[in-house]
């Protein structure tokens, strides 16, 4: 089952960079064809585009995360997984 979560925690990944990358990018193209423009527009979408990115991949990672540090055994400070001999 761990196999599943990490190929859709990469799916989760590669949609969030596609989608957060190349939306802003061809609506700055876009722009950029319609006004005459060139290369204002891409150049801000390309930098939209990177902080939606960077913003979206931190969010997917975070709740990861969290995800995975809720799944294991809650240990007390200082306890080690090993138990020490008497």
């Amino acid at each position: 089952m761990k196999t599943w979560g990490t190929f859709n925690m990469a799916m989760q990944l590669s949609w969030t960079l596609l989608f957060s990358l190349v939306i802003p990018l061809l609506g700055g193209i876009w722009l950029d064809n319609r006004a005459g423009t060139a290369p204002l527009f891409t150049l801000v979408g390309a930098v939209l585009g990177i902080l939606a990115a960077t913003v979206g991949v931190a969010r997917v990672a975070i709740r990861m995360f969290s995800q995975v540090s809720s799944e294991q055994p809650d240990q007390e400070e200082g306890e080690t997984a090993e138990e020490e001999p008497e």
